[in-house]
């Protein structure tokens, strides 16, 4: 008989309130089938658990930890001088560098599998993972795709098998359960959509239909590892540098289909939103960025697609991946730098520095000896780095710093009501949005159409002058039955669509303000009934006297992202356009301020007024210029958005148009 593969399987988690969360989820899903058992039978398995002291007696007693025992052999290697606040990253790349290093003499006869404790697996996913290492692929990469926890984790514990205390899931529902739960990262690095785009492009994302996404992944996670060489001190991130250093010869192979092996990670909806902003990225801004920070291996990974599904290949898949190609093949040529060394990356200085500064607390530093790389000749040239790293960041801080600059009053009423409005109107950019989408619709006045509003909306009466609406006033009542339930409200949610036939509609509009964006999922679902299959559905979300607010609504809306997309956004094109400006504030700003003084309360102000008349001709002209230079830069997400129109169309409706 063959010899057993040794395996060794990683996973580091510490903390009451983790450990729990980890062993409700995570753990059970290991335990399917096709996953921990199917490995135990097949491998010489151990599964190290990489925590604290304090923290072992803690899995002591869980249900899905004693079964865990009962498969393999298990044992705990403590971490406890690696373990900080705020610093996950360094803690984690060390911790599994002291699991590798545990094996001594036997690690490179030893299949490494790494798994982080916010993974939830498929089942039949280390089953295709053991045929790999059966295969002779020293190390393989795997692919995660992110789901908000707040709403995901409730749906998977209610699928736990509370007596076997094991999560048995296919890859299909586990795929279709992330897409309709999708962090809003994913959406952000989602380049066929131009609503919301993210800072950092680590992955991106291409639609092919609701049930299918394609992936490329500059960073990717390093599921299993057998190594060509021994571990020595570490000089970078375990995602950064672990295939470099232990696999020399750069030998790596990509699990590229879901069907295969699936790995929901779960994060919270906060996580990193920080860096979306609305609007889009171009190749160049994309390649930008990844030029600081990409290695070698980073731009190798990503030129391999890893799908993801929830049905059969769907048959524009070869369309979607040739457009893939093309679009890294351009960014990939675009990036201005060789690759990043992964040895002493500036992502790891700057870790390592932030990591010693809150484990050390001003103490002398006793670094454990996975970093006996870190001396001090190396700490100079580390801080060398940073400092450059962060003269690069220094600009876009100064920006952002900038960029919330407020002004104090606003202008005149406009002439005219959107979308009906003077050039010269503060309003004439928002109004764009909907003429321009009314006007690119040639079969508008064919079509039956449906529209949303509260009682402040204009739009009832000025959209007669271009189509026909069924307009149903009332959103601000319908609202109120998804929010708080002790609100009065004089009209039910039914009376508001009362007389509508089901699947009637081929266009939805709605015209929401700011304040009621939350509750917009709830509208569209409630609203959904009465569409066709292929209808549009247009979202005009307006920030009504949004001269008053001193915030930069552009940052918000981003940030809204995933609160606002219905759950089955993938199946369709989203696209989004914008309006607002710097200027356009600025001038807004001034007509307001000579606003008051075109009602004189004395005689004595009679100067004040003819000045006040005499500047409106050159702000009017100012701010007509400023809408002719806008006209055509709507798709770019500018600060202090003062509107959007988001749309959401078919992928298949969509593909028949074009």
């Amino acid at each position: 008989m063959a010899e057993k593969l040794k395996v060794k399987f990683l996973t580091a988690i510490w903390g009451a309130r983790y450990i729990e969360e980890f062993a409700s989820i995570s753990l059970p899903s290991y335990l399917a089938e096709g996953n921990l058992q199917y490995l135990a039978s097949q491998c010489d398995l151990e599964v190290l658990i990489l925590t604290s002291t304090d923290s072992r007696e803690k899995f002591e007693g869980l249900p899905a930890y004693e079964k865990l025992k009962q498969q393999c052999s298990v044992r705990f290697i403590f971490i406890d001088d690696l373990i900080t606040v705020g610093n996950y990253g360094v803690t984690l790349t060390l911790a599994y560098a002291r699991g590798i290093a545990d094996s001594g003499d036997e690690q490179t006869s030893t299949n490494f599998v790494f798994m982080n404790s916010d993974f939830v697996l498929a089942d039949g996913s280390l089953k295709t993972l053991v045929h790999k290492l059966e295969q002779g692929d020293r190390c393989v990469m795997a692919a995660s795709l992110r789901a908000r926890a707040e709403t995901t984790v409730p749906m998977l514990a209610e699928l736990v098998d509370r007596e076997n205390h094991v999560l048995t899931m296919q890859p299909r529902s586990m795929v279709q359960l992330t897409f309709n739960n999708l962090h809003a990262t994913v959406l952000g690095k989602t380049i066929t959509q131009d609503f919301v785009t993210c800072e950092t492009h680590n992955q991106i994302y291409w639609q092919v239909d609701k049930t299918t996404m394609l992936g490329r992944y500059h960073l990717i996670f390093m599921l299993a590892i057998k190594p060509e060489v021994p571990i020595g001190p570490i000089d970078s991130y375990c995602d950064y540098g672990f295939v470099p250093s232990l696999c020399p010869s750069g030998k790596f192979s990509i699990i590229d289909d879901s069907d295969d092996f699936f790995m929901l990670e779960l994060q919270p909806s906060a996580q990193e939103k920080n860096f979306l902003r609305c609007g889009t990225s171009t190749p160049r801004e994309i390649a930008s960025e990844l030029s600081i920070w990409t290695t070698r291996e980073h731009r190798r990974f990503a030129e391999i697609d890893v799908v993801f599904r929830s049905g059969e290949l769907p048959a524009r898949l070869a369309e979607v991946r040739a457009k893939a190609a093309s679009q890294i093949g351009e960014i990939q040529r675009l990036m201005r730098n060789e690759p990043a060394n992964h040895v002493e990356h500036f992502y790891w200085a700057s870790g390592v520095q932030a990591w010693g500064t809150i484990k050390f607390a001003g103490e002398p530093p006793v670094y454990p000896p996975e970093l006996a790389r870190f001396e001090d000749g190396a700490k100079s040239r580390w801080r060398g780095v940073v400092r450059s790293r962060q003269q690069v960041l220094a600009p876009w801080r100064a920006q952002l710093l900038r960029s919330y600059v407020l002004g104090l009053g606003w202008a005149r009423r406009a002439s005219g009501t959107i979308p009906n409005v003077a050039i010269w109107s503060h309003l004439w950019t928002d109004s764009r949005l909907l003429l321009n989408w009314i006007r690119t619709n040639t079969e508008i006045s064919r079509q039956q159409n449906l529209l949303l509003c509260d009682e402040r909306s204009p739009l009832p009466i000025s959209l007669r002058n271009f189509a026909l609406f069924d307009a149903r006033i009332g959103l601000q009542d319908l609202l109120s039955n998804f929010g708080d339930q002790s609100q009065d409200s004089n009209v039910e949610p039914g009376q508001i669509f009362e007389g509508l036939s089901d699947g009637r509609y081929d266009n939805l509009l709605v015209h929401i303000s700011r304040g009621e964006l939350l509750k917009l999922k709830k509208v569209l679902e409630r609203s959904e009934r009465y569409l066709k299959p292929s209808a549009t559905i247009l979202v005009f979300i307006e920030h009504r006297d949004s001269e008053t607010d001193s915030s930069n609504f552009s940052l918000e809306l981003a940030q809204y992202a995933d609160d606002l997309l219905p759950a089955d956004w993938v199946g369709s094109r989203v696209t989004c356009s914008f309006a607002g400006g710097r200027f356009k504030r600025y001038l807004r700003q001034t007509e307001r301020m000579l606003f008051r003084y075109l009602w004189p309360s004395t005689i004595w102000r009679l100067p004040q007024l003819l000045l006040a008349v005499m500047a409106w001709p050159i702000v009017a002209g100012l701010s007509a210029l400023n809408n002719i230079r806008m006209k055509n830069n709507l798709s770019n997400c500018p600060a202090y958005c003062s509107s959007a129109l988001l749309s959401l169309v078919s992928i298949k409706s969509a593909s028949r148009e074009s």
